[in-house]
């Protein structure tokens, strides 16, 4: 390895980033976003705890769809880039064959169509357990590292069953965690007051 690549920031991917209440952007108000890729050129995640109006049976129907999961369980806002672009994180790996795997036990899928197809589907009225998120949430290469410099995310990894307890979250978490809940419990997950975030400066380090 080279000292140039010796000193590249390693990777978020697999880390939620929770937004400090200092981040005024309306957009990532509160924010827990889960971040998929991270790069020199940039960034891209999914901004988890922020429901939209529209409910998930309101989008079934609209693909003429039976919907049997909860009449109330909504859409969520994944960032303000691409908004009509879906995404779906899910517990269920047999569901699409392309899916791309997130963690351990999480898959993302970016279309509905080869969910639609299987014949194992129940769009909601199985154990599967999913999240479904319109739009993303992008940065250009150096932009992230710029914010968490100046304080403005705190970083919480996912980690694993097989890893230590009380240094990040679980897939289990991300699936089961009602959105308004998210922000909180995420960073008392790695001991992080939220009351004591005021004033937070940019010192956080990758895990």
């Amino acid at each position: 390895m080279s000292p140039t690549h010796a000193r590249e920031t390693p990777s978020l991917a697999r880390h939620l980033l929770c937004a400090v209440p200092q981040l005024l952007d309306p957009n990532f108000h509160r924010s827990v976003v889960l971040m998929l890729e991270h790069g020199s050129d940039g960034a891209l995640g999914l901004v988890l705890n922020h429901p939209m109006p529209t409910t998930l049976r309101e989008v079934a129907e609209s693909l003429e769809l039976d919907w049997a999961g909860d009449p109330e369980a909504r859409v969520r806002f994944g960032g303000p880039v691409d908004p009509v672009r879906g995404w779906i994180l899910h517990d269920q790996a047999k569901w699409d064959p392309e899916a791309e795997p997130v963690a351990p036990g999480l898959w993302l899928t970016t279309s509905l169509d080869p969910m639609v197809r299987s014949q194992q589907v129940r769009f909601g009225g199985d154990e599967a357990r999913f999240v479904f998120l319109l739009g993303y949430a992008g940065w250009g290469g150096g932009q992230l590292e710029a914010e968490i410099a100046t304080g403005s995310w705190v970083l919480v990894p996912v980690v694993g069953d097989e890893e230590e307890a009380g240094t990040g979250v679980s897939v289990d978490f991300l699936l089961d965690t009602p959105p308004e809940q998210m922000w909180k419990q995420a960073l008392e997950a790695i001991g992080v007051d939220p009351q004591r975030l005021v004033g937070l400066q940019g010192n956080q380090t990758l895990h």
